[in-house]
């Protein structure tokens, strides 16, 4: 099946409603965020090349579910949920268990990445002045 950029966004528009009522519950939102991890470092090597960037996201979703970084804007935190409940979605345009499955997933986390520049940018600057000790590791 062929898609495209446009596709891929209303598919992950069509999330967008889940993604709002998972950001209301901090036990959802910290599965999702397990899940992620898990599938991520499942598919390293496949991941390869946006690797630091969806490690970044959800470092972010991560440090706002935790209340440690309020700064987020809802429409960047909806992006990054409705995301990544897309690249855990077994039901996308290229089914993740064939050759190249990821690909799909791999262009919408980049796109989304590039949406959030200027939030990402924030997040480093108060990542980078943030005590050692508190910084998001990966756990919870």
């Amino acid at each position: 099946m062929k898609w495209n950029l446009s596709q891929l966004l209303e598919k992950r528009h069509a999330y967008t409603p889940k993604a709002k009522a998972l950001l209301q519950d901090k036990e959802k939102s910290k599965e999702l965020l397990a899940n992620v991890s898990t599938k991520a470092t499942d598919n390293k090597g496949k991941l390869a090349e946006i690797w630091s960037d969806l490690q970044l996201m959800v470092d972010m979703l991560r440090d706002w579910r935790k209340g440690a970084y309020s700064q987020l804007p809802k429409k960047s935190l909806l992006m990054i949920a409705a995301t990544f409940l897309y690249f855990l979605s077994p039901i996308d345009f290229v089914p993740d268990f064939i050759p190249g499955g990821l690909l799909d997933d791999v262009a919408l986390i980049a796109f989304t990445f590039k949406q959030i520049q200027e939030d990402v940018a924030a997040y480093k600057q108060w990542k980078h002045h943030q005590p050692i000790e508190t910084q998001t590791t990966g756990a919870s």
